[in-house]
């Protein structure tokens, strides 16, 4: 079963893509947000990724050292994608203006396909 998956039109992408970067100071590959508790309650947590080919995986996380940017990304994010499923985490690709569901993907080993 495919997570399901909501795209933003060329303009739309490319405002949000700017937005992203007045907030972060970075131009952005993708974000991922995901809702932890904590003590105080839920909270935002956002993890921002830049395009990077020497890191592992062509990116490299941008941190994020501002208070409030993690909420800012995340309440953009969920007032961009409104239908989306913020119970869950979820993946926002900047460049092809993709958000989706994060899945984690279990390795080979684990589900006894050969490695």
């Amino acid at each position: 079963m495919s997570a399901r998956a909501d795209r933003l039109s060329g303009a739309g992408a490319r405002h949000l893509r700017d937005r992203l970067s007045a907030i972060t100071g970075h131009t952005l590959a993708e974000v991922r947000i995901t809702r932890v508790s904590w003590p105080e309650g839920l909270r935002w947590v956002a993890t921002t990724l830049a395009a990077d080919s020497r890191a592992a995986r062509g990116r490299r996380e941008v941190p994020l050292t501002e208070a409030g940017q993690h909420r800012t990304i995340a309440l953009l994010l969920r007032d961009t994608f409104p239908h989306a499923d913020w119970g869950h985490a979820q993946d926002y690709d900047v460049v092809a203006g993709v958000l989706r569901e994060h899945a984690v993907r279990l390795p080979a080993c684990l589900t006894g396909e050969a490695l």
